[in-house]
């Protein structure tokens, strides 16, 4: 990216990422397009940023919009802006990426790595999917303890997690469900988990997704969703996990006998 001015930047942007009809601000949808160019490499570390002006004709939207995306960039630590001179990203791109075996009980600190964080986006009661009701077996009503959290490799979101189980409240202390593996927290509330199913598909960034794991919305994400039961077969708790592939893979080998 030799260019001096934002253009070249602008080149390597998909603008038809932005809907102006979705839901989702225009300001939102700009930085989530940014900020992915941005931690992917695509516009470099030092790499001169479109100027308001430049965003603003780019992709259609008001200047205001455009400052209040450079504005969120900033406040990320993502660009720096220099009076009179422009807005410059300030952030290094590494290709490095987590790889974890598929048979690993896929939140564990040990599977993801040693410099990874969690962090608890809510915790609540709240009534199951119809779905999931009766897969729990649960009266219709129940409400069940949901946690939305969101996994992050040296300060950058890799997973996003959604989890409902029934033996966890939502009064839980916070530290502890940032702090402790996936299992140590089953073992502690009695949960005995005997087997566990897990299905691997491909899912698009929801808004929300999209905003926690600093991606566009609608970029293709690897879901896995787990089933855990216990030894009399009752499902126990049931887990969607949405991850950055830029990031994060999942490892599969298989050993082949030779006849």
């Amino acid at each position: 990216m030799k260019r001096s001015d934002g253009s070249a930047a602008l080149a390597v942007l998909d603008r038809n990422l932005i809907d102006a009809q979705s839901p989702a601000p225009l300001y939102f949808q700009l930085f989530t397009v940014l900020n992915d160019a941005i931690n992917r490499g695509l516009i470099p570390n030092g790499a001169r940023m479109p100027s308001e002006k430049e965003i603003s004709d780019c992709f259609d939207v008001s200047r205001i919009t455009a400052r209040r995306t450079l504005a969120e960039l900033a406040t990320k630590g993502l660009v720096v802006r220099h009076r009179g001179k422009g807005t410059f990203v300030q952030h290094g791109y590494s290709s490095e990426q987590i790889v974890a075996p598929l048979g690993a009980l896929t939140e564990s600190l040990g599977d993801l790595g040693r410099d990874t964080t969690l962090a608890v986006l809510s915790k609540r009661m709240a009534m199951l999917p119809p779905e999931l009701q009766q897969a729990f077996g649960l009266p219709e009503g129940t409400k069940v303890c949901q946690l939305v959290r969101l996994r992050s490799h040296r300060g950058r979101p890799l997973a996003h997690y959604v989890s409902w189980t029934p033996m966890f409240k939502a009064s839980m202390p916070r530290r502890e469900l940032e702090g402790a593996s996936r299992v140590t927290l089953f073992e502690k509330y009695g949960l005995r988990i005997a087997r566990m199913s897990r299905f691997l598909s491909a899912e698009g960034a929801a808004p929300d997704v999209a905003r926690a794991l600093g991606v566009s919305s609608g970029k293709p994400l690897l879901k896995l969703v787990r089933w855990s039961y216990d030894a009399e077969g009752r499902l126990q708790d049931h887990l969607t996990a949405l991850y950055n592939t830029d990031v994060f893979s999942y490892k599969v080998e298989t050993r082949v006998g030779l006849d």
